[in-house]
């Protein structure tokens, strides 16, 4: 993890300045009486001193002191652990708000280039590894420092000698430890990125079950699946391993320092240096001193998953966003006046797509986009929305560049019905109540009977208040694509936008849509991407597209009568339906 990481992080904790510095203050007071503990069972040994020599007024004394640091000690524990976890869950969830908020203004050429499974990944799985591995690792480190810190005090106090040798001996093993960890960081990055494609793949091939079974592809997905689980193992196994080397090596390091403190200390016992009592003190110092260092180790390998879903997540909210508006200007009325002009778009600069698109649309007409696969027209239909900006040139609605809109406000003016229906977990009125705020159950209705799907609904379980499962799996494709048009009529939007918009609903509903849509068009301007030319043959104006560019542009009849792509891409679908 880079210093930037790492400051991006710090800047998380900042939020949280009073809870931060209250973890540092509970975790100093639960170091500092562990510290004063062993001193006190010390204290109480040497009023041991032998059979019928016992002076109970001091071992009472020392008993009840030493009770009062347990009692304290434990309270502080207590309430540093509350603090730590409040903490940690509060920056845990900060963490969710501001990846979700994130992809939401992240442009979709970064969303369509990646997994989906990938980015669901970062924003959950790698945001939980970040709170509860590294955040709860910072507190262990902090304690940690205080504790060594206190222990050098106290030994040094007691016997400069014994204490000197805990002190150089120990460090041996956090130098071990440093260079087996220095090799594991790029294997726990190659465990983490392998999780996230797996859970992409995964994601993938259970939103596609009906294609995978109906192309038998179940063998090769469990195949494919096995091979990225495959690799996830690999990264893990040997990830683990050297992680797993750290802890047993410091342990087995640090015994034989106490050993020697052992040994050392019995003879200064012997030669009357030191008390009995005392030298047990020593013995538990040398513990609490590697406790430290052996709970480093301990989390060493959680701390490396971490640090590189940290990587992960600041990647994520360091992508670049939608470039802003240029200006916030809005059009004086919104008649539906477009003007496509020179206009040039490519995902990739190697590979042209629009180049140099001169149209004009006027205020009310429909306007019909139709051409081969790859032609185009869909991208159109995103810069027009501007889920993509252009690379040259600009569309202009009333005489206003949408680039100087803000993309909510140009958004807010269109009503879009695509050809894959967008359908979340809710009720069917929840479903068609999206686009409007405020809704009300007799609107829903209305427009629900203008798409002629009241009918339908009535007849479900609890009607409008039927749950819908995600991606609406629970209803039929023409049934979600029905209330995806019922939600785009209750906004009554100015210009409409429809994407192969009855393309899932059968001949006689969308015979019955289309009188629906006809009305609406009405004054509206409307843009049509169509494959079954049959239902744009009223349309104001057709655009033949191929390969970025318009070849034919005119309506239904002068087209045909060009005897040209259109006329031949017509005849070749009437062919086909006779």
């Amino acid at each position: 993890m880079n210093k930037k990481t790492f400051s991006w992080l710090l800047h998380y904790m900042k939020d949280y300045r009073l809870l931060t510095i209250l973890l540092f203050v509970f975790s100093t007071v639960t170091v500092v009486f562990q510290v004063l503990i062993p001193i006190q069972i010390g204290r109480a040994i040497n009023e041991i001193v032998g059979f019928g020599q016992v002076n109970y007024d001091k071992l009472w004394n020392a008993i009840l002191w030493l009770g009062l640091f347990a009692f304290v000690a434990g309270l502080a524990q207590y309430l540093q652990n509350l603090t730590s976890n409040k903490l940690t869950y509060n920056i845990i969830a900060d963490l969710h708000r501001d990846a979700f908020h994130k992809i939401q203004r992240l442009p979709l050429r970064f969303v369509d280039g990646r997994s989906l499974g990938d980015l669901v990944s970062r924003v959950i799985n790698d945001v939980d590894l970040v709170g509860n591995g590294l955040l709860q690792s910072f507190n262990n480190l902090f304690s940690g420092v205080i504790l060594i810190l206190g222990v050098i005090i106290m030994m040094l106090s007691l016997n400069v000698k014994i204490g000197l040798i805990v002190i150089l001996l120990t460090p041996i093993s956090v130098i071990v430890s440093y260079f087996i960890a220095s090799g594991t960081y790029n294997r726990f990055t190659e465990q983490v990125n392998a999780r996230g494609k797996l859970g992409g793949f995964a994601d993938e091939m259970a939103h596609g079950q009906n294609i995978v079974r109906a192309f038998t592809f179940e063998d090769h997905a469990i195949k494919e699946f096995d091979a990225i689980n495959a690799e996830v193992h690999q990264s893990g196994m040997w990830s683990q391993f050297y992680g797993a080397l750290i802890n047993p090596t410091s342990r087995v390091l640090n015994s034989v320092v106490y050993a020697i403190v052992g040994i050392v200390g019995a003879f200064t016992v012997v030669n009357g240096q030191l008390t009995v009592g005392i030298f047990s003190s020593f013995l538990t110092y040398a513990n609490q001193y590697n406790k430290p260092f052996n709970d480093i180790s301990s989390i060493i390998s959680e701390m490396q998953t971490s640090l590189a879903a940290a990587t992960r997540v600041y990647d994520l909210l360091h992508a670049e966003e939608e470039a802003p508006s240029r200006h916030h200007l809005q059009a004086d009325t919104v008649s539906g006046d477009v003007i496509f002009e020179d206009l040039t778009f490519y995902y990739e600069e190697e590979r042209p797509l629009i180049e140099d698109l001169n149209v004009y649309v006027k205020a009310g007409d429909t306007v019909a986009v139709v051409g081969p696969t790859g032609a185009g027209k869909t991208t159109l239909i995103n810069l027009l929305m501007r889920f993509y900006d252009p690379v040259a040139g600009g569309i202009h609605i009333n005489g206003v560049n949408t680039l100087d809109m803000e993309r909510s406000y140009l958004r807010q003016k269109f009503g879009m019905v695509l050809q894959d229906s967008w359908i979340f977990e809710g009720t069917i009125f929840e479903n068609i109540a999206y686009g409007k705020a405020g809704a009300t159950m007799d609107e829903v209705i209305a427009v629900a009977k203008k798409a002629q799907i009241h009918d339908m609904i009535m007849q479900m379980d609890n009607g409008y208040d039927f749950h819908l499962s995600e991606n609406g799996i629970n209803i039929s494709k023409g049934q979600e694509q029905l209330i995806c048009i019922a939600r785009i009529m209750l906004t009554n939007p100015e210009m409409l936008i429809l994407d192969e918009a009855t393309s899932s609903i059968d001949t006689m509903t969308e015979k019955t849509i289309q009188i629906t849509f006809d009305k609406m068009m009405q004054n509206h301007t409307t843009f049509i991407v169509a494959h079954r030319l049959s239902t744009i043959e009223n349309a104001d104006q057709i655009l033949y597209m191929e390969n970025g560019h318009v070849l034919e542009q005119g309506n239904h009849l002068d087209l045909l009568a060009k005897k040209g792509k259109y006329y031949h891409l017509y005849q070749s679908q009437f062919e086909y339906q006779t």
